[in-house]
Order: structure tokens, then C-alpha cells, then sequence
């Protein structure tokens, strides 16, 4: 997809949901001694959500799974709503988009896998990780130099913004 019609569909971006495992995070997932899960979350990933929130847009984390690694990082990022345990992603994409009166137009998804496709195909951009499996990447209309939980998100965040004219603006305070 051409650079340009990437900055177009950037432009009309005012909701980002996000898949957690293999995008906010690296994919792995680890259980420690009581079987309690250990997952790995990138402080400039973090950085770059709050960025997007300081320009007054949505987020979302739209999750296959469920965990309490999730709901505490959610939590610490003021994510509008994480919605987890959504084997079948499309309907609950659809219900978020209709519930903010929105368009899909006007939303972005990041995925990295089969399951993420059906949303990926009806937002206005799609975007996946570096290390998306091959059907996700031929499935966006852009893609990250980085891969899931090492700064994809950020790289995506900062795309969105720079189309709207707004990064400026959000990371003022740093320079």
C-alpha cells in the first residue's frame, strides 16, 4: 500500500484497538511457580498509549485471552475498556465501533495473528508487528519495523499522530 493512502487512512483515526499477545506484548507467555502468568509489556509501548491518549483519542485492548498481567497493565494506562476472552473478534470490534458511534473508517486495529483478521479487514487502517504471522502482515495496510511488545504500538502511535498534525503538539512538554 502506498505511503500516501497509509497518511490518508491515519488522518481519520480517532479509536486504536489493539490485540494484547503478540502485539503489547512479545507473544510469550510464562507462569511462574502457582501457575500465575509472567507477560512482558514495553515501557515506550506504554509511553506512546498515553501520548495517544494526551490527544484525546480512544483505546481499546481486544484480547483472545484473559489474565490478570492484562487487567493490571490496562489499568496502569487508563485503557477505555479491555475487553478480553473474544475468541471471535469481528462481532465485539463491531459492537465497540457502533457503541462510540463511529465508522470503521475512523479506527485502527494492530493484530499479529489468524485471529485478528476479521477486524483487520474492516478497519480503516490495519496494522500489524514486524513478526506478524504472514497472513496478518498480507492482511495490513502497514506494518511495523518493530515487533509485537518492543515497540511496535509506539511506531504505530506515532504514525497515527504524525498524519493528524498532532505529535507535535503531545510531546511539546519534552523538548
Amino acid at each position: 500500500m502506498s505511503g500516501g493512502d497509509v497518511q490518508e487512512r491515519a488522518a481519520r483515526i480517532k479509536l486504536l484497538v489493539l490485540d494484547v499477545d503478540g502485539v503489547l506484548t512479545d507473544g510469550r507467555v510464562v507462569y511462574d511457580a502457582s501457575g500465575g502468568e509472567i507477560k512482558f509489556f514495553d515501557v515506550r509501548d506504554g509511553h506512546g498509549l498515553k501520548l495517544w491518549q494526551r490527544a484525546g483519542h480512544g483505546l481499546i485492548w481486544l484480547s483472545g485471552r484473559g489474565c490478570q498481567a492484562n487487567r493490571v497493565r490496562a489499568q496502569e494506562l487508563g485503557v477505555d475498556q479491555l475487553i478480553e476472552q473474544s475468541k471471535v473478534k469481528l462481532p465485539v470490534f463491531l459492537d465497540v465501533i457502533a457503541q462510540r458511534g463511529l465508522e470503521p473508517s475512523q479506527v485502527a486495529y494492530m493484530g499479529d495473528d489468524l485471529i485478528d483478521l476479521p477486524p483487520m479487514r474492516v478497519a480503516g487502517l490495519a496494522m500489524a508487528p514486524a513478526d506478524a504471522d504472514p497472513e496478518a502482515v498480507r492482511a495490513a495496510h502497514w506494518v511495523a519495523d518493530k515487533p509485537g511488545g518492543r515497540g511496535a504500538v509506539r511506531q504505530a502511535v506515532e504514525l497515527i499522530l504524525k498524519a493528524q498534525g498532532k505529535w507535535a503538539e503531545v510531546t511539546a512538554r519534552y523538548y
